[in-house]
């Protein structure tokens, strides 16, 4: 659901900065932000970042 919601925000970035033609350079940090954001959604769903394992409470010494 987050990534549908990161997708049509920005695919709604990218169709203002064709159009309007204002504020490019706010609008393009915003779609850089969101398409990293994407990137490292898809890339962890994917299994290509690795991640930590969480220690249970009852591994302390």
């Amino acid at each position: 659901m987050l990534t549908l919601v990161l997708l049509v925000a920005l695919l709604v970035v990218l169709v203002l900065m064709v159009v309007r033609r204002r504020h490019l350079g706010r609008l393009a940090s915003l779609a850089t932000l969101l398409a990293a954001m994407l990137g490292l959604i898809v890339m962890q769903d994917s299994g290509l970042l690795p991640t930590k394992p969480v220690p249970s409470p009852s591994a302390r010494p």
